[in-house]
C-alpha cells in the first residue's frame, strides 16, 4: 500500500477486505475419538440429520391414520406421492423393480429438502461433494449388484464386451464414469447457484435500499432454490433408475 494514504485510507481498506466474499467448505462443528478414531462432525452432517428429522416427522404425519378410502386432504397427498413415484418405477424400471420405489422416493426428496435447506439459512448438504459421491457409488454397486443378480457371474463378464468385444475398455470407462457424471451434474448445479446467490448478496450488500437486498435475492432464489433443487433431484432419481435398469442381463 503506498505510504502517502491517510490512515482513514487504510482503515477503509482494511474493512472492504473484511467483508469480501469467500467460498469455504462445510464447517467443522466438533471432532472427538471413538476408539482411537477421529470423527469430524460437519455442518453437512448435522443439516443431514435435521434433514432426515424434518422427513421423518413430514411421513409420519402423512402415513397416519390412513383409510381404504381418503377422507382427508393428507392421504389425498400421500396417495398422490405415493402413485407418482410407483407410476415413474414401473415406467422407467419395469414391474420387476417395484421393489425400488421406496428407495427412489426416499433419495428423491432427501436431495430436494437438502437443496431447499439454504432457504432456511443452512448450508445446503447437496453443496458437498463427498455427499453426492456417496449416493453416485450407491447407484454404481446398485448397477454391479444388477448384473450379477440378472446375468450371474458370466453375464456380468459378458456385458463390458458387447455389442462387440473391441468396446470393452470404453464399456469399462462408461460404467465408471455414469456415477460420476451424475454426481458432478448435482452438484455443479447446486454449487453454482449457492454461489451466485452468495455473490449477489454480497453485491447488493452496499445498496442502501433495503428492498433490493431482500426483493432480489427473493425472486432469485425462485428458481436457483427452489426449480433448480426440484430439477436435480428429478434428474439424479431419474438417471438412477435407467443406469440400474439398464444393467439388466437377464436378456442376454
Amino acid at each position: 500500500m503506498p505510504l502517502f494514504l491517510s490512515v482513514g485510507a487504510n482503515i477503509e481498506v482494511e474493512t472492504i477486505a473484511e467483508k469480501a466474499f469467500e467460498v469455504d467448505g462445510a464447517a467443522l462443528i466438533t471432532s472427538f475419538n471413538l476408539f482411537g478414531v477421529t470423527i469430524n462432525l460437519s455442518e453437512t452432517i448435522v443439516v443431514q440429520w435435521v434433514v432426515m428429522l424434518l422427513l421423518a416427522t413430514l411421513f409420519f404425519i402423512l402415513g397416519r391414520n390412513l383409510k381404504v378410502i381418503p377422507t382427508t386432504r393428507r392421504q389425498i397427498l400421500a396417495e398422490l406421492i405415493v402413485g407418482f413415484f410407483n407410476g415413474s418405477v414401473l415406467e422407467t424400471m419395469g414391474a420387476k423393480y417395484a421393489k425400488y420405489v421406496c428407495y427412489i422416493a426416499a433419495l428423491f426428496f432427501f436431495s430436494l429438502l437438502s437443496s431447499l435447506m439454504g432457504l432456511l439459512g443452512m448450508r445446503p448438504p447437496t453443496a458437498d461433494l463427498s455427499m453426492l459421491a456417496s449416493w453416485g457409488l450407491l447407484t454404481f454397486f446398485l448397477v454391479i449388484y444388477n448384473k450379477f443378480k440378472t446375468g450371474g457371474f458370466k453375464g456380468f463378464l459378458k456385458s463390458f464386451a458387447e455389442p462387440v468385444p473391441f468396446m470393452l475398455p470404453f464399456n469399462i470407462i462408461g460404467e465408471i464414469a455414469n456415477p460420476l457424471s451424475q454426481t458432478l451434474r448435482h452438484f455443479g448445479n447446486i454449487m453454482g447457484g449457492f454461489v451466485i446467490m452468495g455473490l449477489i448478496q454480497y453485491a447488493l450488500s452496499g445498496i442502501a435500499f433495503g428492498i433490493f437486498q431482500v426483493g432480489v435475492p427473493a425472486v432469485l432464489s425462485l428458481y436457483f432454490d427452489l426449480f433448480a433443487s426440484t430439477i436435480q433431484a428429478y434428474v439424479f432419481t431419474l438417471l438412477t433408475m435407467a443406469y440400474v435398469s439398464m444393467a439388466d442381463c437377464s436378456s442376454d
